[in-house]
Parts: C-alpha cells; sequence; structure tokens
C-alpha cells in the first residue's frame, strides 16, 4: 500500500472475519500503518497474528476466536480489546456468511428456503454486526470509524439469494441510523458495497460458475482481490475520511453501473 495515514499509528482497531479475505488484508494493512489490531473470528485468527508479528514485531494484535452471533461473548471480546490496548478507535465488522446458498442453485429461492437457512444468514449478517456494533459504540468515548461489511446485493435485489440480499439491505439500514447516534461522539459509521471479490466466502459460491457469469458483467472485467477492499477500509479508518459518515460505498468496479 503506497498510500501512508500517519494518523493511524498508534490507534487500536478491531476487525472480525480476520481470519481470511478483507479481514486479513485490512489487519495487515493497518498493521503496517502503525497501529494495533484486534483479531477476531469464528476460527483462530493466529495465523495473522503472526504475519504481523513477522512484519512489524511484536505486541501490536490481540486475536480472539468468537462468534458473532453470541453477543455475550462478543461484549466480552471487545472489552478484551480495549484492556489490552488501552482504547478502541475504531472497527470493520467483516464476518459474513452466505449459508448454504450456491451460485445459480435456483432451490435457494425464496419459495424453498428453509427457515434454518434464513434465520442463520440473518443472525450472522445482521444480528453479528448489530454485537459488533454495539460492544464497539460502548467502548468508544471519542472520535473514531466504524465501518460494517454490505453488499452490492443490498443495493439491488439478487434473485435466489433473499436472505443474503435481505440481511445485507439492512446491515446499510443499520449503518445510517447508528452514524446518526454517534455522530456527536465523533465516531463515523460507514457501510461498504463490495462487489465480487476473490474470497472463500465467494469460492463457496462455485468459483469457475460465477466467473462465467459475472465477470462479463463487471465494467473494469475483473473480479476484485482482497486488497482492493482492504484499501478502502483503512482510507475510512483514516482521517483522510472525516467528512464521511453514514455512506454506503461501492467497491465493485463498476458492477452496479
Amino acid at each position: 500500500m503506497s498510500v501512508s495515514y500517519p494518523d493511524l499509528k498508534g490507534r487500536a482497531y478491531a476487525i472480525t472475519g480476520a481470519a481470511s479475505g478483507m479481514g486479513r488484508e485490512t489487519a495487515l494493512l493497518l498493521a503496517k500503518q502503525g497501529a494495533n489490531v484486534g483479531l477476531l473470528d469464528i476460527t483462530s485468527p493466529n495465523a495473522v497474528a503472526a504475519e504481523i508479528t513477522k512484519l512489524v514485531g511484536g505486541g501490536h494484535t490481540h486475536a480472539l476466536s468468537v462468534d458473532v452471533t453470541d453477543a455475550k461473548a462478543v461484549d466480552q471480546a471487545f472489552k478484551s480489546i480495549f484492556e489490552t490496548f488501552g482504547r478502541l478507535d475504531g472497527a470493520a465488522n467483516l464476518a459474513g456468511t452466505v449459508g448454504t446458498m450456491k451460485y445459480g442453485q435456483t432451490h435457494h429461492g425464496l419459495e424453498n428456503v428453509t427457515d434454518e437457512d434464513w434465520d442463520f444468514i440473518l443472525k450472522v449478517n445482521l444480528d453479528g454486526v448489530k454485537n459488533c456494533l454495539r460492544s464497539e459504540l460502548r467502548l468508544m468515548k471519542g472520535p473514531g470509524s466504524i465501518v460494517n461489511a454490505s453488499s452490492i446485493s443490498g443495493l439491488a435485489g439478487n434473485p435466489y439469494s433473499t436472505a443474503y440480499s435481505s440481511s445485507k439491505w439492512a446491515v446499510i439500514g443499520l449503518s445510517k441510523g447508528a452514524a446518526g447516534e454517534a455522530g456527536s461522539k465523533g465516531i463515523r459509521v460507514n457501510a461498504i458495497a463490495p462487489g465480487i471479490v476473490i474470497t472463500p466466502l465467494i469460492k463457496s459460491l462455485g468459483e469457475e460458475e460465477m466467473k462465467r457469469t459475472l465477470i462479463s458483467k463487471v465494467a473494469l472485467g475483473r473480479v476484485a482481490q482482497p486488497e482492493d477492499i482492504a484499501k478502502v477500509i483503512v482510507f475510512l479508518m483514516s482521517n483522510e475520511s472525516g467528512y464521511i459518515s453514514g455512506s454506503v460505498i461501492n467497491i465493485d468496479g463498476g458492477f452496479s453501473y
């Protein structure tokens, strides 16, 4: 990352979904900018913590396994990050799921979706963000920045993935409402709407089929890499984005044109 954000040095940020994909890249970029990073994931984020230690030395990470749907565990995890670094300046709430959905499978349409799959997707993608956001706002007393992961599916209805689309639309409403509540403390809240990003989550949809049918719709002619998204998140954490709040930032290569 060639851009430097000196104001991030010494600050502390929490990243959910930190073990892979966008979360991992965001954590690495923040650490390179001199920030301390709390790493949260349902699987162990210790490997990412080791990468950061190799890059910038020890003492800059706090890695915890946590299920974002467990509100008590989330609250304890964020308190632990706050106690470790003595502050919390922001967070990127990136943990998410598509449930059992596979790209192009019509049996995931609304007529056939099971209550179990619907509830699971909403619980991770919406309640999980709510749980994290609530804990973050309780700990952040001064200026800061929070970024929540929506999706281009949260900006336009996505056939045969109504649960996922609904959860990502809801994240936008949650983010905008939280921005209005937190603004008086100088805390900015924004949502990002990534397009097609090569992450484990996207690969679970059936990567080859996705490539054949979706990439042709991207104006730039390629899918995003996790770093493409991480760069925008780090910008939103920095003072350079100090007047951006309550916004939804498309990062889709022109997919939604």
